[in-house]
């Protein structure tokens, strides 16, 4: 199993070259857009941390979701079960279908949570990089440029924060698969095995 690095050892590698940037001439633009670059790594570490916190949640799931699907076929095998209708009368293929209905629901809401914070990652990453592209050239640049970039680092920054202080996704407003199509799947993937 890959060794998950954490957000705040990241945080603590940029913020070391965040300290030593030669380009730094101590003018107040500069140390406006170097507090920007700092609140940006720290973000992108939270970020970091919860993207690898959901992919870890997701790939426990999937296991779980495998170990349900190979019970169902086993199930269905001993039984000789290949009906919704009679898998219906089987407790425990009833009952691995119904979790296997809220795992993949979860599994989705955690596709779609990653993606959104890979994509604020990136997103911030990109501010990053250009904020370091404006220091470089401070002295031609105008305060009402400064000004724009500052107010959409500030846009993402206050979308992102608030949402790395959440937990992933909440369960309550999740929409699963009827439990016909769960069925009709896991038997699917049976067939064509």
């Amino acid at each position: 199993m890959k060794k998950r690095v954490p957000g705040s050892v990241i945080l603590s590698i940029l913020t070391l070259l965040i300290s030593f940037n030669p380009l730094s001439a101590g003018s107040p633009k500069t140390e406006v857009l170097e507090k920007k670059i700092y609140e940006i790594s720290s973000l992108r570490a939270k970020i970091i941390d919860k993207i690898d916190q959901a992919v870890e949640m997701r790939n426990h799931l999937e296991h779980q979701l495998a170990d349900l699907q190979d019970e169902i076929r086993s199930e269905q095998l001993r039984t000789g079960i290949y009906s919704h209708q009679e898998a219906q009368q089987n407790l425990r293929i009833r009952y691995n279908l119904s979790l296997i209905q809220v795992l993949q629901a979860y599994v989705k809401r955690l596709n779609e949570r990653i993606g959104y914070f890979q994509s604020g990652n990136e997103h911030l990453r990109f501010l990053a990089h250009q904020i370091k592209d404006d220091i470089a050239i401070i002295d031609t640049l105008k305060d009402m440029e400064i000004d724009y970039l500052s107010d959409r680092i500030n846009r993402v920054l206050n979308e992102f924060i608030p949402e790395t202080k959440k937990q992933i996704f909440n369960a309550s407003d999740i929409r699963m698969l009827p439990i016909e199509r769960v069925w009709d799947e896991t038997t699917i993937e049976f067939q064509l095995n």
